[in-house]
């Protein structure tokens, strides 16, 4: 325990300076914003916040095992926690603050390395695409989640149309996604099926009032 708990600790102070220098939003911020609603009072099972005898077995395979866990979703908790625009590096973040609040709200002067790339996030044409994905019930059937940011101004893009193909060499199915507005957060989502192990390309296709056509591919296997 005191293992995993150092550990975190030496982890945590990196990624506090790496979100200073990337002005990406802070652990403290995506927890207040949107894991609370659960992780706050404990909801559907989910550790506490702060509660670190909860959270230790969940973090018994290391850090990136959690944060892939949470990428994916996990049990009542939806792909990246319901928040599709959520990068790799917020998620991490977001998951020391739930693990040690105290420690994760301090200042560190430790040098940071470069955050992984996010191959859930494409940015094409200035706008960036972030895919979220999760099973939706029934076997071999994934629910697909797609949100849409302006690439300067950061700012939600709820005037779209967005297409998506989930294919693999077994063949694909060509879908439009569905506008979904939650608390003002507007995403675009659809149920696809998939089979197990196989390798698919999801290609989106996104439309806009007086803007050219834009797609980005992504990988998955299920």
């Amino acid at each position: 325990m005191r293992t995993l708990w150092v550990a975190a600790c030496a982890v945590l102070a990196l990624a506090s300076q790496a979100h200073a220098q990337s002005g990406e939003r802070t652990g403290e911020q995506v927890v207040k914003a949107q894991c609370a609603k659960c992780h706050e009072q404990g909801l559907h099972g989910a550790p506490k916040i702060g509660d670190r005898q909860a959270w230790a077995p969940r973090m018994k395979l290391g850090l990136d095992a959690t944060v892939r866990a949470a990428i994916k979703g996990h049990g009542a908790m939806p792909a990246r926690g319901g928040m599709a625009d959520l990068t790799d590096t917020e998620l991490r973040a977001a998951i020391l603050y739930l693990f040690n609040p105290a420690a994760a709200s301090a200042k560190f002067a430790a040098a940071a390395p470069a955050a992984a790339p996010d191959h859930n996030k494409k940015v094409v044409g200035g706008v960036e695409i972030y895919l979220g994905l999760m099973p939706a019930g029934s076997k071999g059937l994934y629910h697909v989640n797609i949100s849409l940011r302006d690439g300067a101004s950061k700012a939600l893009i709820k005037d779209a149309v967005v297409e998506a193909r989930v294919a693999s060499t077994l063949g694909g199915t060509t879908k439009k996604l569905n506008a979904t507005t939650i608390n003002d957060s507007v995403s675009y989502s659809n149920d696809f099926s998939v089979v197990a192990n196989e390798r698919y390309t999801i290609t989106v296709n996104v439309r806009r009032p007086k803007a050219e056509p834009i797609e980005a591919k992504f990988d998955f296997k299920p």
